[in-house]
């Protein structure tokens, strides 16, 4: 190698040198900038989550607060406060207060003199009765014995319990304050409601007393100095029995963070409807950190090693990357061959699955009518020869029957063929009931009916509506085979615009199940061979076809109660003459 290819071979590896070194630095510049953009973008991720579940304790906050807000003002208005007060016998108000606290679920309500003795109270009577105590020392008795609402929180003098007070002066005829009336509204269940949760809120007041927050600890400490007067006036009016005069170390780092005892939290903040307090949700911000080193490790892991590559494998990349197109291009195309022979294969499981629903359909529908076939035949059997006439004419409609619900099938297709009249709801229960009154008989039911508003009119087909009882009582004479003593109740009442059929039983119910469930098609309990599961579900769908609507239920006592909601027709009466 002669002396200018050297050169020339030195100038292309100290060029090559300054590539990497070029690439190095731009990989490592940009490794940092994604790691403080990422870092940016995780923490506005938890501002907003910080939000949302700070406006969620806010709502309960307020929620607690506002609840009884005028009740004391109702209160005050009450004859028996105002004459107990007159007459000072508090034998009745300590009832009436008693009864209203229970009421309410309040801790207590009472009612104090001008000198701040409690007269009466809900609590009377027990170990720790306010009754005969003086709150003459609290701001909330203050306010109200000069004539204003006094709102207040504080640590119970009697108690110990926190609680959130709300007074109100009662005036005579003549306005003038006679006495007071305040209520006491336990918090300590939002407090164990704070610490049971994993997270990090406080409420501050006005003076930066921490009054309620999930960490016990940091109950009734103060997020900023007090001034001796005010240490004072907190000492002497016994808001909080042990206040923790020591700081918090609450410093904040700007918008939308603070520092608590040294730990570092993205922070948002929301003014409270009641005291001046705020709260203050906080989330740690080390589980942005750490998403944001992960997504900078995998991402900076990947450009590095892209870069690395790119230095020495550009060509063989270009070559991989033209194979890979290829070999995705053919993929793409067998995918698209395997799509298309999927939906073909899609859209005819389709037709058999409607066809396979259809046709069961059919097979359990006509089973009713041929089970009542048979009941007949069994009845002209034992009947003898002198009722073959009335039993062949049960026996033509019983066909009649079979040949309508045959012609269902084109129900599914054309709807708009189905005769649709004014029909009388009690023809519907007979005939009904014709079918399956030999069904009833053998099963050995007791039957009632209940039928007051009888004629009660409806627009629809008469044979679906028949249909929809006749699946009814068969689930519940199905039902009451296993039940101790059989009683079925057949009910046609008016409720507002609604005709109401009822099929009620004493059988097992329908145990847990809800309404979608019973409507599924083939959803049954029944042994194998006892039935398809389809009744309710066909019945469901003729209810929606009649602008109805279906309900069910289990019944207190055991049992189960069906009923049937259907629009009354327009114009039908309702009590001819």
């Amino acid at each position: 190698m002669n002396m200018s290819q050297q050169f020339e071979s030195a100038q292309s590896q100290k060029g090559r040198r300054s590539v990497i070194v070029t690439l190095i630095a731009m990989t490592l510049i940009s490794v940092v900038l994604l790691f403080f953009i990422s870092l940016a973008y995780f923490k506005s991720l938890d501002r907003e989550a910080a939000q949302t579940r700070l406006s969620l304790y806010q709502r309960s906050l307020n929620d607690t607060l506002d609840r009884h807000q005028h009740l004391p003002f109702v209160l005050a208005q009450d004859s028996v406060v105002q004459d107990a007060l007159k007459t000072s016998i508090t034998s009745l108000l300590n009832q009436r207060l008693a009864s209203v606290a229970s009421a309410a679920d309040l801790e207590a309500i009472y009612v104090m003199d001008l000198s701040g003795n409690v007269l009466a109270a809900s609590n009377y009577g027990k170990p720790h009765s306010f009754i005969g105590q003086n709150y003459g020392f609290r701001p909330y008795f203050k306010e109200a014995a000069s004539g204003r609402r006094g709102n207040y929180f504080g640590v119970g003098a009697t108690t110990g319990r926190p609680g959130y007070f709300v007074s109100e002066p009662v005036r005579d005829a003549q306005g003038s304050v006679r006495g007071i009336i305040a209520i006491k509204l336990d918090v300590s269940e939002l407090q164990l409601s704070w610490e049971g949760s994993v997270e990090n809120v406080l409420a501050i007041n006005k003076d930066g007393i921490v009054v309620l927050a999930s960490n016990r600890d940091w109950l009734y400490s103060l997020t900023q100095p007090l001034t001796s007067e005010k240490i004072e006036d907190v000492i002497a009016s016994k808001q909080f029995r042990n206040i923790n005069t020591d700081s918090l170390l609450w410093k904040h780092e700007g918008e939308g963070a603070v520092d608590v005892q040294g730990k570092s939290y993205i922070h948002a903040e929301t003014a409270a409807d009641h005291l001046g307090w705020k709260v203050h949700y906080l989330l740690s911000d080390g589980r942005a950190f750490e998403r944001a080193l992960l997504a900078t490790v995998v991402f900076g892991s990947a450009v590095s090693l892209l870069v690395g590559i790119a230095a020495y494998l550009r060509s063989i990349r270009i070559q991989s990357a033209l194979n890979s197109s290829q070999l995705d291009r053919a993929l793409l195309l067998k995918t698209n061959t395997e799509l298309e022979a999927a939906h073909a294969e899609l859209a005819q499981s389709s037709k058999l699955a409607a066809l396979g629903q259809l046709s069961a359909s059919v097979v359990h529908e006509l089973g009713q009518p041929i089970s009542a076939f048979r009941n007949y035949l069994a009845a002209e059997e034992i009947g003898g020869a002198n009722k073959t006439a009335p039993t062949l004419k049960k026996l033509g409609g019983v066909v009649d029957r079979m040949e309508n619900i045959t012609k269902q099938l084109r129900f599914f297709t054309k709807p708009g063929e189905q005769k649709i009249e004014t029909v009388e709801i009690s023809d519907v229960i007979s005939g009904a009931l014709e079918l399956v009154q030999h069904d009833i008989e053998f099963a050995k039911v007791k039957l009632k009916l209940e039928t007051q508003d009888a004629a009660i009119s409806v627009f629809g087909n008469r044979l679906r509506l028949e249909q929809v009882l006749v699946n009814l009582i068969k689930n519940s004479l199905a039902a009451l085979k296993e039940a101790s003593t059989n009683e079925l109740v057949i009910a046609l009442q008016k409720i507002d615009n609604d005709a109401v059929i009822s099929v009620q039983d004493n059988g097992l119910g329908i145990g847990d199940r809800d309404l979608r469930q019973l409507q599924e098609p083939f959803h049954t309990t029944r042994a194998s061979g006892d039935g398809m599961g389809l009744g309710l579900s066909i019945s469901a769908a003729i209810i929606k076809e009649h602008n109805g609507r279906f309900y069910a239920a289990n019944l207190p006592d055991g049992g189960a109660l069906f009923q049937v909601y259907l629009p009354i027709a327009v114009g039908a009466l309702e009590n001819p003459a």
